[in-house]
């Protein structure tokens, strides 16, 4: 599947790996090539993909997004998200290393970011249960989030991970969403009030 992409050699596309139930998100068929994903190819790509699938199709239970870094949006979004989180810059400063990631888990696991990746599969034969995540990569907040208050330009956030869509059949009572009892700021698209 491709889709118009802002560079003209970029040509995304979902490959599925039946075997596993699996599929992967590509940006690009030369995996050496940097392709960054808008949010719009995303849907895009994620929308043909899904309505290409036969009704016979293998089911698929997860979509391999690959690296947040992949998705500028989607990398901004989570490096704002967790600036905009209450005591951010507290937490992550007195987090040690090996455990920054247990604090990135409430964003990463949000509803909200759920909700924003599922947007394609709306109409479609699956929902999106969970985001599944491993990898999770810090940098500074000036280097990555888009509203960094004064005074927080160094502040670490996460910025990159390694994604998964956990999916199921629409209406499946596999389907129910996970509550996001953490409280994890909004990853709305821009343009979407909540």
């Amino acid at each position: 599947m491709t889709a118009r992409f802002a560079h003209a050699a970029c040509e995304p596309y979902v490959a599925e790996q039946p075997r596993w139930a699996s599929a992967s998100f590509r940006p690009h068929r030369d995996g050496l090539q940097q392709c960054p994903v808008s949010e719009e190819v995303y849907g895009a790509v994620i929308g043909a993909w899904l309505s290409a699938r036969a009704g016979e199709a293998p089911a698929v239970a997860s979509l391999s997004l690959g690296r947040a870094v992949d998705f500028p949006w989607l990398s901004q979004a989570i490096a704002d998200a967790a600036l905009a989180s209450p005591d951010w810059a507290e937490r992550a400063r007195r987090a040690r290393p090996g455990h920054r990631a247990a604090l990135a888990a409430p964003i990463l696991r949000s509803t909200a970011l759920r909700e924003r990746l599922a947007l394609p599969f709306s109409g479609s034969a699956y929902e999106v249960r969970d985001v599944a995540y491993e990898k999770v990569l810090f940098g500074k907040a000036s280097e990555h989030a888009t509203h960094v208050p004064a005074g927080q330009g160094d502040v670490l956030v996460p910025f990159d991970a390694m994604l998964w869509l956990r999916l199921v059949p629409r209406g499946s009572r596999a389907g129910a969403a996970n509550t996001d009892v953490h409280g994890a700021p909004s990853l709305a698209p821009r343009d979407v009030q909540r």
